[in-house]
């Protein structure tokens, strides 16, 4: 069934955003980009087994086509992956670093922490001027695994486009509560964490790039937690990491450095301008006016705040989307998306209401 009962085309409308994201310096109106996670999907098919969908490959491909006969139904687009062959992946680096990675059910997964007190965070220090990162990465036959899949399904792989930026690899690593508490009375053991931390990022990322035959110059940061530095702690700590990473991976001035931080971090801005962040997904509560003056080059991705999207009326919706393609408009550097993912229990009316708002005010004259 063809999602046109409205008199809308979302079909056409999605091959018209598909080349208008190609074709961005020739694009006939601002596009935009959905991000359906894993918590709206729980919303949108009902209740199932996280465990069974985390750990279930076949569980996971008959959740994903249920959501994407609603999502087809209603908006024209499948949004989530229905790959029947797992793609390989290396061992996350959080893991490798001492993180512990957690499934319940009900729950998304997330890290663990096993610090303690300061003591661990020295002891984690010295084993990472230890590790040999290499064999860690590809042991359990990743590099065969990868083949096999290139081969059986005739697609590349390709590793190491993107990473947590460091202040949440920190949290996941270190412990949120100690991380804040370490960097007031610790200074010199975190500052040495940072060090050695973001040098085994830059391998982790080298060693899986050449695996994979990634020689693309950008990197894309994902830092949710950066709101929590200070402006003088995140150019202490997490600059640096920033820096190494940039310098690594887009060397040029124009190579794409992205940074989502879907948190009230618009203090940060003219640390991130100033290392050349030049692609941005920010926080919900930060105007994109603001975002466009304190950072006058980069691509804005946003700013629709998901909880307007998710409880507001059509007219507040209409409304936010104009605010928006306002300041889109004045450069056209910029993708209409939510300021963060689409939250869980967002009415398919809603979204509607939100692509129909970018398809008339988005258009570039």
């Amino acid at each position: 069934m063809e999602a046109q009962e409205d008199n809308f085309n979302y079909i056409e409308f999605w091959q018209e955003n598909e080349w208008c994201l190609k074709n961005f310096d020739k694009k006939t109106r601002i596009p935009i980009t959905l991000n359906f996670d894993d918590h709206f999907l729980q919303e949108l098919v009902g209740p199932f087994s996280t465990i069974e969908y985390y750990n279930n490959h076949q569980y996971k491909i008959d959740i994903h086509k249920k959501a994407n006969e609603i999502l087809y139904e209603n908006l024209g687009k499948r949004f989530y992956s229905e790959e029947t062959d797992i793609e390989p992946y290396p061992v996350r680096f959080e893991i490798l670093m001492g993180a512990n990675y957690k499934i319940t059910e009900g729950s998304t997964p997330w890290f663990e922490s096993e610090v303690e007190n300061i003591d661990d965070v020295k002891r984690l220090i010295e084993r990472y001027h230890k590790f040999d990162l290499k064999n860690e990465i590809f042991k359990d036959n990743l590099l065969q695994r990868k083949e096999e899949y290139e081969k059986k399904t005739n697609k590349k792989v390709s590793w190491g486009h993107f990473t947590r930026g460091p202040a949440t690899l920190a949290t996941s690593i270190i412990g949120t509560t100690n991380l804040c508490i370490f960097m007031m009375e610790e200074e010199d053991v975190i500052n040495e964490f940072y060090e050695i931390m973001g040098e085994k990022l830059v391998e982790y990322l080298k060693l899986i790039r050449e695996a994979s035959g990634n020689f693309s110059n950008s990197i894309a940061l994902l830092d949710d937690d950066c709101f929590l530095f200070s402006p003088s702690l995140y150019d202490k700590f997490c600059a640096p990491v920033l820096e190494k990473l940039f310098n690594t991976f887009a060397p040029n001035k124009d190579d794409r450095r992205f940074q989502h931080s879907d948190s009230d971090m618009a203090h940060l801005m003219p640390i991130l301008y100033r290392l050349g962040v030049n692609a941005v997904n920010f926080g919900p509560n930060i105007h994109p006016l603001e975002i466009r003056r304190t950072m006058p080059n980069a691509r804005i991705h946003g700013q629709i705040p998901p909880f307007v999207l998710r409880n507001g009326t059509r007219e507040e919706i209409i409304d936010i989307v104009k605010r928006d393609m306002e300041v889109a408009l004045i450069d056209g550097n910029f993708i209409a998306t939510t300021a963060g993912s689409v939250a869980a229990g967002t009415p398919m009316e809603n979204i509607k209401t939100f692509i129909k708002a970018v398809y008339e005010f988005g258009k570039i004259a």
